[in-house]
Parts: structure tokens; C-alpha cells; sequence
């Protein structure tokens, strides 16, 4: 091709053994970069910016592709919904003249992509909708990588407490090079808009808690016993929040975010 532009990439939805969709609604969406419609399990987006490459066209789309995902993820505390993509369709914007009469020609298929399943055997959710593209929310590194250390937690390939003290110090580190003056858990609060005590009882319960195979370390703290169902529901409920918090934040640092607070968590006793 002299001038090659992808006009459209096509990728198509899968999702995990907690949902399934029925006569859903398409769903419309336009950045400046594309214009979107999922329809029928599939996404088509028709690219607004000229890319010459299926790669940079790829690039363009699929860090609002993955935070679609993610957002999707935490809803259902689970990977239920990836995005595959399966072809381009990119064109010539200064064909060569056509051959002439008679001669063969070869047609290229663009981009055909294999595909996996994800999920894990739980309660089946039936919708009749789409999920809606999230708006300020990116799956930046950290929202990323917080995310991918809580899944393997729930898929029983990581254990709950040192994961979630992990996640924790991950804002913690963060949060040193902001502005914000205090100690480093005043320095998150600001940064990130959560309250001090739900990152001080996070804290708590990661060290403190865990039986002698689970214990982060030991300390005078420790009480050498496992997370109570209670506790184990509010470990993971605080950190989906801050997950979701972490994609906020990367996406609009300077907004006001609604604070986060314990009564945005269940109870503990």
C-alpha cells in the first residue's frame, strides 16, 4: 500500500462464568480517537485519527478497551468481560492505478486473533444490558497491577493478607512524591481522598492478623489466627475501592473525589 489507514478495528466480547447477556441493547460511544458500537457481542470501532499501522491503531483503543474491563471486574469481583480482537480493515489512501483486465489478485486477511476463556464456576448473572464504557476511569499501572494481585488472590494462587498489604504500600509509595505535607497514611488520604481510618484498619487487619502460615510477620501485634468471614469481606470490599479509587485518581489527579469513608464499607464488629 502507498498510503496505508486503518478505518476500523474488530474485536468481539467474552465473558466468565458469572455473566452472560440476553438481547442486550447496543452501545455507542465516540472519543477523538474513535467511534464505538458494541452490537451482538461484537465492538467495532471506526478509527477518527489517521493510523497507518494496525499496532498504533490497536494502541489507541485498547487502554479504553482494558478499563471498560476492569470496571466491569470490579462490579462483579471478577474478570467477567474481555475484549478480543479479532480483525482491521485498513484501506489505501493513494491506490495504485488498477491492473490491467485479466490479472489475478491476492486478498489479505488482517489480524485474525485465537481467543481463551476466563472466569471462575460461580452464581450465573443473566443481563439484558450492556455494561456502559466507564467515564474517569483509566486502568493505569497501579489500578492495573492491584487488580491482577487481587485476582489471583481470589483464584486461590495468592494469600489475602500480605496481598492486601501490598496493594496498600503500592498507594503508600505513591503518595511520597505528592506534596501533601504529614506522615505517609496522611499523605494517601489527601492524595487519593480516603479516610485515614479505612486505611489504618486495612493496615491493621494485613499485619496483624494471619495464622502461622499467613502472617505477614510477626510482631507483639500479632494475633496468629485467620481473618474472620467478616474481616476476609471487609479486606476485599476496601481494596476494590481502592482499585477503582487508583484508575479515578490517574484519570482526573486534580478532581475533588467524593471521600471515601467506612460507611462505604460493611460493618466490622
Amino acid at each position: 500500500m502507498n498510503d496505508p489507514h486503518v478505518e476500523e478495528l474488530l474485536y468481539h466480547i467474552e465473558t466468565g462464568d458469572k455473566l452472560t447477556f440476553q438481547d442486550p441493547l447496543p452501545v455507542e460511544d465516540e472519543t477523538a480517537a474513535f467511534r464505538l458500537i458494541l452490537e451482538d457481542g461484537v465492538v467495532t470501532l471506526s478509527m477518527q485519527e489517521h493510523h497507518a499501522t494496525e499496532e498504533s491503531a490497536r494502541q489507541a483503543v485498547e487502554g479504553y478497551l482494558r478499563a471498560w474491563e476492569l470496571d466491569v471486574a470490579l462490579q462483579y469481583d471478577s474478570s467477567a468481560l474481555r475484549f478480543v480482537f479479532d480483525r482491521s480493515s485498513i484501506l489505501d489512501r493513494d491506490p495504485p492505478p488498477p491492473p490491467p483486465p485479466g490479472t489475478p489478485e491476492t486478498v489479505e486477511i488482517v489480524g485474525i486473533s485465537g481467543s481463551e476463556s476466563v472466569g471462575s464456576v460461580e452464581l450465573l448473572v443473566h443481563q439484558t444490558a450492556y455494561p456502559q464504557p466507564p467515564r474517569d476511569f483509566v486502568a493505569d499501572t497501579d489500578a492495573r497491577t492491584m487488580w491482577e494481585q487481587y485476582e489471583r488472590y481470589k483464584q486461590g494462587r495468592d494469600r489475602l493478607l500480605p496481598m492486601a498489604y501490598s496493594c496498600l504500600t503500592r498507594l503508600e509509595y505513591r503518595a511520597l512524591y505528592h506534596p501533601a505535607k504529614g506522615n505517609i497514611r496522611k499523605r494517601v488520604e489527601i492524595m487519593y481522598r480516603v479516610d485515614r481510618r479505612v486505611l489504618d484498619k486495612l493496615g491493621e487487619l494485613a499485619t496483624n492478623l494471619g495464622d502461622e502460615a499467613e502472617v505477614r510477620k510477626l510482631t507483639s501485634e500479632s494475633q496468629l489466627r485467620a481473618p474472620t468471614a467478616q474481616e476476609a469481606q471487609w479486606i476485599e470490599a476496601a481494596l476494590r475501592l481502592l482499585i477503582r479509587r487508583a484508575g479515578q485518581y490517574a484519570a482526573d489527579p486534580q478532581r475533588e473525589w467524593p471521600h471515601l469513608t467506612m460507611k462505604d464499607l460493611p460493618e466490622l464488629t
